[in-house]
């Protein structure tokens, strides 16, 4: 994966927890704004996603495939969201459970096709996106505050893992670059000769 992508997957994980812990700081939140911070997040993720897959030659045509299916279904949960279709809480709980599982799905599908450095914190990621959504659809009869409060925590956890999968890819990228510069300089002719 290039470094350009990991720099994009970096900010994803600061606004995810940047969102997370706005979520943490509005307790008195509304279901209108709940929903759109929420939606939010899950369209901007399944459209990076999506991006990503669709660009990116590195991963196995499966994986690529499945991947942009669940992301483009995530982001257009994000759209439900953000459209505020959930005109109630149980019905924005089960829309951001859905988001959340494919989204899971998608990031651990990722992590077993790409090969990549990070993929133990992807796979994490995607377990507790899935753990979440699975709680969630457990539970549907928890009230708006413990919501915000369950919620805040998840995207905290997603972001921070966001966070440790781009920088693993970062760190791999400036480890590998200076061997790859070496091995380059060993095949150049030398100028003596």
């Amino acid at each position: 994966m290039n470094r350009t992508w990991k720099w994009a997957q970096l900010l994803a994980g600061i606004f995810t927890l940047v969102l997370g812990i706005i979520a943490f700081a509005w307790p008195e939140a509304t279901l209108h704004v709940v929903g759109f911070l929420f939606g939010l997040n899950l369209l901007i993720g399944g459209l990076s996603r999506t991006a990503l897959l669709f660009f990116s030659s590195g991963y196995p045509m499966f994986n690529r495939v499945l991947g942009i299916i669940f992301s483009v279904l995530v982001a257009v949960i994000g759209i439900l969201c953000l459209r505020n279709i959930a005109g109630s809480l149980k019905l924005l709980l089960v829309i951001v459970a859905i988001g959340w599982l494919l989204d899971g799905l998608a990031e651990i599908f990722m992590s077993f096709g790409s090969g990549g450095s990070g993929n133990g914190w992807r796979i994490g990621f995607g377990l507790v996106a899935v753990l979440a959504a699975i709680a969630l659809l457990v539970w549907p009869n928890i009230g708006l505050a413990a919501f915000v409060f369950f919620g805040a925590t998840t995207l905290c956890l997603l972001g921070l893992c966001l966070i440790f999968v781009a920088v693993a890819g970062l760190r791999s990228h400036s480890t590998e670059s200076p061997a790859h510069h070496e091995a380059a300089d060993l095949t150049a002719p030398s100028p003596t000769a």
